[in-house]
């Protein structure tokens, strides 16, 4: 066999390859990507889900933390030997403050009144829910599972595209839908795949790496354990060093003057919690910890920079800077920096956000291109009726009005109804699902996405109405109340409504008609 007919031969296989895979595997990667756009929005849309977080957000320097502390720590069976941990406004976008410690319930306060705000808890679960079905939480084992592989699988996809990319000549120049569809299909991941492995990559790690750790867990400490976390919890998150109670009761400085102090010690910081040690104690000590923007993908998730102050003068007992930390945590954090956005603002998530979004469309363009390959073998004036094409219909597009119905139900279900969540995702999956059923009772799929796609503006768009009635805010009240970051989901809601109305009002009802359009919007 000469040379160019082994490397014909390569090629075909590589391309054989990767479209098998590529079609096994694409509809899981798109609900993982999908739903990892809105994990990227977590903190935004926690707070837009619950009515105990309607107020505006203050700075962290100016609230009375005596008022909402020591209304606490006042209470004498309140468990402060392991510490008790603070929550400063703003963290995750929270605008409340939260206070915790070990054994006891966390007590939510709104920090500009110092009131006691009664927490919603597991009766409101979306943002927790979007973000569980981004790794396959909800199917448990075998959803990480699934994810997982699909993770994997993904990886070899990228490597073998780039392989593809390198030696075969694609010709950009055609004019037809599907040669359309493998441009951009190449193009978007050409552009983006560098981010794109990397959160892939971290995705398949936490996903089937830990899972698949106990056997080497067990070769790294030489047969004493197989918990992956006794190895690791010590170095990433080494505990603190316990200091012996006085047993006596001295004044404390309070949280402002210590926060005054840390800001003097490291500046650059934006902070974020407090941990209280023997508080009232000659020995009290408080840990101050942040982030620091001017470090990105070096701290954050393990690394946490930090000042520890003593409780009673503000005197400095120790500093941890980015760069003090272990080389295998800034390692970790480097590597899983993309995929938490711990710390970032929203400029950065919406960059983040952007890119998951392309990759999405990428995903888009290569189910696409198969499904074209496929319906040329239809005779000419027949509409297309592919399984593939249905399903890849009802996972891609039905899941819009599946979500959107999510978002009308979270300010229409009262927030006291027995197991509220429930019956939400419950309402959830059914829609999905039937939108599975309309996409293979339709036989025109062009006329059934366009339905869906509708049924998915409309219920986007109304939910920021549903939202106004059921918090009792206007829009006018949350800018004026200083709630713009509650205000901005709603808006990106309604835009997100009016673009899928937009789409399925153009989207033609034929396959002919289809073609025309692709080709002149791609």
């Amino acid at each position: 066999m000469t040379q160019e007919k082994r490397e014909g031969l390569l090629r075909q296989r590589l391309q054989r390859v990767h479209v098998t895979t590529g079609i096994a595997v694409s509809l899981f990667m798109y609900v993982a990507v999908f739903f990892g756009i809105w994990a990227i929005w977590l903190p935004y849309v926690q707070t837009w889900e619950r009515p105990s977080r309607h107020f505006a957000m203050p700075s962290i320097e100016t609230i009375d933390y005596s008022m909402m502390i020591d209304s606490v720590l006042s209470d004498p069976d309140y468990p402060t030997i392991n510490g008790v941990h603070i929550l400063f406004s703003g963290h995750m976008n929270d605008p409340a403050l939260r206070i915790s410690a070990q054994f006891a319930e966390t007590i939510v306060f709104n920090p500009s009144t110092g009131q006691r705000v009664k927490d919603e808890g597991d009766q409101s679960q979306l943002a927790f829910f979007l973000n569980s079905m981004h790794y396959g939480r909800p199917f448990k084992i075998l959803g990480y599972l699934v994810f997982g592989f699909v993770a994997v699988a993904v990886m070899f996809l990228i490597v073998g595209g780039l392989m593809l990319v390198y030696k075969v000549r694609y010709k950009n120049h055609l004019q037809s839908l599907q040669s359309r569809f493998s441009k951009w299909h190449r193009r978007l991941f050409l552009w983006l795949f560098a981010p794109f492995v990397i959160v892939t990559m971290t995705g398949a790690l936490m996903n089937i790496g830990y899972l698949s750790s106990p056997p080497m867990a067990y070769i790294a400490s030489k047969g004493e354990t197989h918990d992956i976390w006794r190895l690791t919890m010590p170095i990433l998150f080494p505990s603190e060093p316990i200091r012996e109670r006085q047993n006596d009761e001295v004044p404390m400085l309070s949280v402002n003057d210590l926060i005054l102090k840390t800001k003097a010690v490291a500046p650059e910081i934006d902070l974020q919690q407090i941990t209280l040690y023997n508080w009232g104690d000659s020995s009290a000590r408080a840990k101050i910890e942040g982030y620091d923007p001017y470090k990105p993908f070096l701290n954050g998730i393990s690394n946490k920079p930090s000042v520890t102050l003593s409780g009673v003068d503000g005197n400095l007992i120790a500093q941890h800077k980015v760069m003090d930390k272990h080389w295998s945590g800034l390692f970790v954090d480097s590597v899983y920096f993309l995929h938490f956005l711990f710390g970032v603002n929203g400029l950065a998530r919406t960059l983040i956000a952007s890119i998951m979004a392309i990759s999405a469309m990428a995903i888009g363009a290569g189910v696409l291109l198969y499904l074209e390959k496929q319906a040329k073998k239809f005779p000419k004036g027949v509409a297309p009726y592919h399984w593939m094409g249905r399903v890849s219909l009802a996972v891609m597009v039905g899941v819009f009005p599946a979500v959107g119905l999510l978002f009308v139900l979270q300010w229409i279900l009262p927030f006291e109804m027995e197991e509220r969540f429930l019956w939400q995702k419950g309402a959830f999956a059914l829609l999905w699902l039937g939108t599975l059923t309309w996409s293979f009772y339709r036989l025109n799929a062009y006329e059934a996405a366009k339905e869906l796609l509708k049924l998915g503006g409309i219920l986007f768009m109304l939910a920021p109405f549903v939202h106004f009635y059921g918090s009792g805010f206007s829009p006018a009240e949350l800018w004026r109340y200083g709630m713009g970051n509650i205000l901005s989901v709603d808006v990106a809601l309604f835009g997100l409504g009016a673009i899928l109305w937009y789409i399925g009002g153009k989207l033609p009802l034929d396959r002919e008609g289809f073609q025309a359009f692709g080709v002149k919007i791609l």
